[in-house]
């Protein structure tokens, strides 16, 4: 079944690592594994990059959850310790930008070249405690797209309320001048070539912050529905490419969880 663009298949993995992380908090009771989960997702995301639609489209969700190896939301994960609090994992996942040139409606960035996924290896660490969950994780760029880092942090706290829990959560991500550079960055070529100013990024710090909304529906289903603001960094607002100060990402999901 076609599902849209590629374009539009990478918005799908950058909620879904959300929806992953608060299934992972919602379905495990201390003491117990994660609960294994397939379902679909509706997600709509808008791209910083400037005549982009925003794009709303259908994703599958899986996450695997086994005695070491862990599939959550784009990510492929392998356990290297877990007790009952914390979680160390070697990690590796996409990076969830990518620019094409035909998918844009201003004539200017049509002359750029395209951005494409850049895949990502490193470490992640996972601690819940009775005062919330922290995570976070340091990545490195692998797929020789220019090199760079990426780091995570994120708070979240799952508050019972009835059926439903909600799980509010701030974070803020790292990305190193490599990276951002490789995304939004205008080359002496390319700045002769669209009329652009040329631009190289730096590295930069964008905070957001989410809300997820679990409701089980029996034993085994569970709908979420989440809601994710990343506010960008200095070096991906200057950037000639992009327009705005910010990033929305809205999901809808019904999973089943065994």
């Amino acid at each position: 079944m076609q599902i849209g663009s590629r374009k539009a298949a990478t918005a799908g993995i950058t909620l879904l690592g959300l929806l992953a992380s608060g299934s992972v908090l919602a379905q495990a009771a201390p003491g117990e594994r994660p609960r294994s989960s397939l379902g679909l997702a509706v997600v709509a995301q808008k791209s910083p990059y400037a005549g982009y639609d925003t794009d709303v489209l259908p994703v599958p969700v899986i996450n695997y959850e086994g005695r070491k190896f862990h599939f959550r939301g784009g990510s492929i994960g392998y356990t290297l310790f877990d007790n009952e609090k914390t979680e160390v994992s070697l990690l590796a996942q996409p990076h969830v930008m990518r620019f094409k040139r035909k998918d844009t409606d201003d004539l200017q960035l049509r002359q750029l070249d395209n951005r494409n996924l850049s895949a990502m290896a490193g470490a992640a660490v996972r601690h819940t405690a009775p005062w919330g969950v922290l995570q976070g994780n340091v990545l490195a760029e692998v797929s020789g797209h220019g090199g760079g880092v990426a780091a995570d942090a994120k708070y979240a706290y799952p508050i019972p309320t009835g059926k439903v829990v909600l799980i509010p959560g701030v974070g803020v991500n790292y990305a190193s001048s490599a990276l951002n550079d490789y995304y939004f960055g205008i080359s002496a070529e390319e700045a002769q070539r669209s009329g652009l100013a040329r631009y190289r990024a730096g590295s930069g710090v964008a905070p957001y912050m989410d809300v997820t909304a679990l409701m089980p529906l029996g034993a085994h289903w569970t709908a979420t529905a989440s809601l994710r603001r990343t506010l960008l960094s200095s070096a991906v607002k200057d950037s000639p490419m992009t327009r705005g100060d910010h990033m929305d990402t809205a999901l809808l999901a019904l999973t089943y969880g065994f």
